[in-house]
């Protein structure tokens, strides 16, 4: 397919939805919440965008205003770790580099950014999909996603990334415009909807796997941010 690119305003609520393409979702102003199969997948913001992998059933509920840079294009523009990446994690940090070419894009008349647009959809995805030297919170976050049942509380992960707690706070609203904490339930709450979809562990089993201290936390937590049981959502994933 021919990649676009295009200046979009989502208004309110979209259903699930999937299609054959890769997209890249830029946000210019404002946020959006994305859900991708069922699971809380990334609040977008001007620090972060989502890139939903061909075929992901996938919804969203955008901020009043907002407006994003959105890029469809086929999958071999971008690469294989990054894509498959996306499958359970869409969301990627914008670097000054991309942000730079997402006002550009802003600025530009939209004849001319519709000649330019294979050009400037290469430098986007060479800025955002570069792999620069992992920073020690990279590291901090790829640990506690390997290690989701650890002990993580803030100093925890503040004294293992070097970081002071004020600056831990800092770099997680810059990337995920959560705390430390809220990162962590949900990230533990995905990992428990793995879980729950692809195996027949007892969900207390789960619970204690990903790091609540029993079901029942496990249930209030997800009771809390997503407005179902572990139970109920284990049914409707296995409903045909």
């Amino acid at each position: 397919m021919i990649p676009r690119l295009a200046i979009k305003r989502y208004q309110g609520e979209h259903q699930p939805h999937a299609h054959a393409f890769a997209q890249l979702v830029l946000p210019i102003q404002g946020g959006m919440e994305l859900e991708v199969e069922g699971r809380p997948g990334a609040r977008l913001h001007t620090g972060l965008a989502a890139l939903v992998a061909p075929g992901c059933d996938h919804a969203q509920l955008s901020a009043p205003d907002s407006r994003f840079l959105v890029i469809d294009c086929a999958s071999d523009w971008l690469p294989a770790q990054t894509l498959d990446r996306a499958r359970h994690q869409p969301g990627l940090a914008i670097p000054p580099a991309t942000r730079q070419l997402i006002a550009f894009a802003e600025l530009t008349p939209a004849d001319a950014l519709a000649q330019h647009a294979p050009e400037l959809i290469r430098l986007l995805l060479a800025s955002l999909t570069a792999a620069p030297a992992a920073s020690a919170f990279d590291r901090l976050l790829a640990q506690v996603e390997a290690q989701p049942a650890g002990d993580w509380n803030n100093a925890a992960m503040a004294r293992l990334a070097g970081l002071g707690l004020t600056r831990l706070h800092l770099l997680f609203h810059e990337r995920f415009a959560q705390t430390p904490q809220a990162w962590l339930t949900d990230l533990r709450l995905r990992q428990a909807q793995r879980w729950l979809g692809d195996s027949r562990l007892p969900i207390a089993e789960i619970a204690l796997r990903v790091g609540f201290s029993d079901q029942a936390a496990l249930t209030r937590a997800m009771t809390r941010r997503q407005g179902i049981t572990p139970a109920a959502w284990r049914r409707a994933r296995r409903a045909p």
